[in-house]
């Protein structure tokens, strides 16, 4: 079964239902957009590889559009989509089992979704920057799943983009939590390869750090702490190498794809306490 579930995944299609081309979308707004349909591999992520993108495709004078597929144990699907600041992304998760959830990354991270939030079938959200989002599926157990999104072609007059989601509401326009947490930067001392910091999270509360590197250098971080606690590291341009919801949340190293700042949030949904968060970069 499981075997079957991964060649369907392999040769998954998109599937649009119309949306706004990407050109349309991103009229004048300065960012780049794919020019023909790209076929994810559902290659896993963090310490097993950052999976390749499916770009979902917005079709001429439309506002929405579906892609479907299986996901399995270690697989990731990554989808990807061009949007502008203050448009309202609306997602609809028609999924096979409650074993399966996403993650959406904003074009600078952190995740504004993932799984712990409470709505994986329905979610809202007005997006606070340009550029390209990241959706990225994943399950416990093999399944099948649908995927809509809706886009608005316009964003409303004197809106200001949301900046946050409360834990457990599933986001929306609303919520008390900052999703982008201010960053402090990790300095190694003099000599050294590898630094430590203390992080005091919780439910109503994530903190984030900034480190540079660079492309071909390979990063280990080792969280220690609360069972419950989980990080998300996200590229200079934006990219998720590790989410909150991959399965090592304790020890992860990854070969870093590009040179420049890198970011690593740290959370815990669900229990208020410190985490030790370690990070190594052995010279090359």
């Amino acid at each position: 079964m499981n075997t079957q579930l991964s060649q369907i995944s392999r040769h998954r299609k998109v599937v649009t239902a119309g949306v706004l081309t990407a050109a349309a979308l991103l009229a004048g707004a300065g960012v780049a957009s794919a020019a023909g349909p790209v076929t994810g591999t559902g290659t896993g992520s963090g310490a097993h590889g950052v999976p390749a993108a499916t770009v979902i495709h917005f079709a001429h004078g439309a506002t929405a559009a579906s892609v479907k597929g299986t996901v399995g144990p270690g697989e990731d699907d990554r989808y990807v989509f061009d949007a502008k600041a203050g448009q309202t992304a609306s997602f609809h998760l028609a999924r096979s089992t409650s074993a399966q959830t996403w993650t959406l990354v904003g074009p600078t991270g952190p995740a504004v979704h993932d799984a712990h939030s409470s709505r994986q079938s329905d979610f809202t959200y007005r997006l606070p920057e340009t550029g390209r989002y990241y959706v990225d599926i994943v399950s416990t157990r093999p399944s099948s799943y649908r995927l809509d999104l809706s886009i608005p072609a316009t964003t409303k007059p004197g809106t200001k983009p949301s900046t946050g989601t409360k834990p457990g509401n599933g986001g929306g326009v609303h919520g008390d939590l900052p999703v982008v947490a201010e960053a402090t930067k990790i300095d190694f001392p003099a000599g050294r390869t590898s630094a430590s910091v203390t992080a005091k999270v919780g439910p109503q509360d994530r903190a984030a750090y900034t480190f540079e590197a660079k492309a071909g250098q390979r990063a280990r971080i080792q969280l220690d702490g609360s069972s419950t606690g989980t990080f998300a590291l996200i590229a200079p341009d934006g990219t998720p190498l590790h989410t909150t919801k991959s399965r090592n949340q304790s020890d992860v190293t990854v070969t870093l794809p590009t040179s420049g700042l890198y970011r690593i949030d740290v959370q815990d949904a669900v229990h208020s306490g410190a985490q030790q968060l370690t990070l190594s970069i052995p010279r090359r």
